[in-house]
């Protein structure tokens, strides 16, 4: 009569199975089963619930531990896939009785085009300098928004009215920018080989109109003198003519007596004509002879001002040449 088998007699489990069973459970279980009491399971959150792509956002991940356990947090150019690590402001640990807080945010930013895109770090625990333990974050989802809608109409329908729509025009500042430095570098060159002509040709034009201006005004008060109004037309224009004169030859005459101006010029003419006009000026003693000393005055002004002007021109071709 066969005897009955024993309970549980035919498992019998193979020595190598055994060992590897402990090797996984080393591995995987025993990580897991310590670590309750070294640190709580890493926490990170997207700060976000949407995200653009190219835009960048935050991503916050933090754990608690025990004060006597030194954490180390991932590494930012592998565990991050597949955003990319823009920025990192970490975060100083804080102790109280509960243990240790370390936490980080981290800027991302994603090129992915998926509608859900999740992310799952690791951070190590340093229980000893030559043990360790990887734990895993939870896993957390963030929306992509999308800008460009894929979905289009069966049918496409040209649209029979529009209205135009008057663009704003607006400045060329590159373009306007390299004329501008382009009519400055030619200006220098130009400086560069003709200033001193370019400098005597204004200093000219200026004493031109400096002469214009005082004819104009000589002019005036001389046209129409008459016995009534020598004493003061007289008066005004021979101080418009020492001011011109002391601007042309840059010698003080407004404050030079008659002498010193008739020392000075070295006209013939100008010192009966500065008699003349002073007796009508101090005297009124008008006559017919006042109007031909006006103009010697006027001809004197005018012969320094070709002098002046002449003496500027050959003192330039001396340098150029």
């Amino acid at each position: 009569m066969p005897k009955e088998p024993k309970p549980f007699a035919r498992f019998r489990p193979q020595p190598g199975l055994i060992r590897r069973f402990f090797v996984l459970y080393a591995w995987f279980f025993l990580p897991v089963s310590l670590l309750p009491a070294f640190a709580q399971v890493p926490k990170g959150v997207f700060l976000t619930d949407t995200i653009e792509i190219g835009k960048p956002f935050q991503y916050s991940l933090s754990i608690r531990h025990r004060a006597n356990i030194d954490v180390l947090f991932p590494d930012t150019s592998r565990h991050f896939a597949p955003f990319l690590v823009r920025d990192i402001s970490i975060f100083s640990t804080k102790t109280d009785a509960k243990g240790s807080l370390d936490s980080s945010v981290y800027t991302l930013i994603s090129f992915e085009t998926g509608p859900l895109q999740t992310l799952r770090t690791p951070v190590l625990l340093l229980r000893t300098p030559t043990d360790s333990i990887r734990v895993f974050s939870n896993t957390d989802t963030v929306r992509l928004r999308q800008r460009i809608q894929t979905l289009r109409p069966d049918t496409l329908r040209l649209s029979t009215a529009t209205q135009v729509v008057m663009l704003q025009q607006q400045m060329n500042y590159p373009l306007l920018m390299t004329i501008v430095l382009g009519i400055c570098a030619l200006a220098g060159v130009l400086f560069l080989f003709f200033g001193r002509t370019i400098r005597t040709r204004i200093r000219r034009y200026q004493w031109f109109r400096q002469y214009q201006d005082f004819q104009r005004s000589f002019h005036r008060l001389t046209r129409n003198i008459g016995p009534e109004t020598a004493h003061d037309d007289a008066g005004r224009a021979v101080v418009i003519w020492k001011k011109y004169m002391e601007r042309l030859e840059r010698k003080p005459f407004t404050s030079l007596t008659t002498r010193e101006i008739v020392e000075l010029v070295q006209d013939d003419r100008l010192a009966g004509a500065l008699k003349e006009i002073d007796g009508v000026i101090y005297g009124s003693m008008y006559s017919d002879h006042t109007q031909q000393s006006l103009r010697v005055l006027n001809e004197v002004a005018d012969s320094a001002y070709q002098r002046s002007s002449l003496r500027l021109q050959e003192e330039n071709a001396a340098v150029t040449t």
